[in-house]
């Protein structure tokens, strides 16, 4: 009895928030950004002392 009380009590609040949030009527706009957005050709460019990646080619090693 408890179990399904409390799993009604859930259910209720779950539904109501559910309505409350389909009734809404909201008027917020998003504003748009003023920047241009990333550059990648800009970042490559001001990079500075990165380290190199090193790369071990085993492609021809036999046993």
């Amino acid at each position: 009895m408890r179990k399904s009380s409390v799993f009604a009590v859930a259910a209720a609040l779950i539904a109501t928030g559910f309505g409350l949030w389909a009734a809404s009527t909201t008027n917020a706009r998003v504003a748009s950004p003023t920047s241009h957005g990333i550059e990648p050709f800009q970042l490559m460019m001001d990079a500075k002392d990165l380290r190199n990646a090193e790369f071990a080619d085993f492609t021809f090693v036999f046993h």
